[in-house]
């Protein structure tokens, strides 16, 4: 029994699915984690069996949990697909290749801009400097690749020249192994959205072709 607790000290508990999981290992913790939506990560809690209280994801103690490896999923086979017939009934799975995927334009919710601000990047007591290579309303591009304890919420400081902006961020979440990109949290300020939005618009920034 002890070595059976041993491996699997932890625990999760989310407010906003009304679920409480115990006798997690860090590798099951993780893969939960890792399937939250970003409202979920900002109000849901862990515990280890060596704390005396549950502590929330942002904690410095947390950031093993947001550290899942994506590398087994490269080795895995092609996933099978269901075949289904006229009548709608499926009939049978079988693996189905050489199908090539069309890739529908995503059409950008805001505008971006080419520019090359500096920028803080902070979380407890860790910080990371570097540039920006583009900017809109909704988030920012990095020159660096992020540190891997970028993660859950964080702040990010923009050092324009002529005004500083903070803001709260998140990983923006369609991203591989490396992070260059985050999108600004809702919880910033509206003042603060507001007053980067005509900041934006004033300072003539050439726009980013849209892929």
């Amino acid at each position: 029994m002890f070595g059976f607790l041993t491996r699997r000290p932890w625990a999760l508990h989310n407010p906003l699915k009304s679920w409480t999981l115990a006798g997690l290992s860090l590798r099951e913790c993780q893969l939960l984690v890792a399937s939250m939506t970003d409202a979920e990560m900002k109000v849901s809690w862990a515990h280890h069996e060596n704390w005396p209280t549950w502590k929330p994801l942002s904690e410095p103690e947390c950031h093993d949990l947001f550290t899942l490896k994506d590398s087994d999923q490269h080795n895995l086979p092609e996933l099978p697909q269901i075949v289904q017939e006229d009548d709608h009934e499926i009939t049978e799975v079988r693996m189905v290749t050489n199908v090539q995927k069309v890739r529908e334009p995503v059409q950008r919710k805001y505008t971006r801009y080419i520019a090359k601000i500096p920028v803080e990047i902070m979380l407890s007591s860790h910080s990371f400097s570097t540039h920006t290579l583009d900017l809109s309303e909704g988030g920012f591009c990095f020159e660096d690749k992020l540190p891997d304890w970028v993660a859950g919420y964080f702040t990010v400081v923009l050092n324009a020249p002529d005004k500083m902006f903070e803001f709260t961020c998140f990983l923006a979440e369609d991203q591989k192994k490396d992070k260059f990109r985050t999108e600004i949290a809702p919880t910033t300020a509206e003042k603060v959205q507001e007053d980067f939005r005509i900041w934006l618009l004033t300072q003539k920034f050439p726009i980013t072709p849209q892929k």
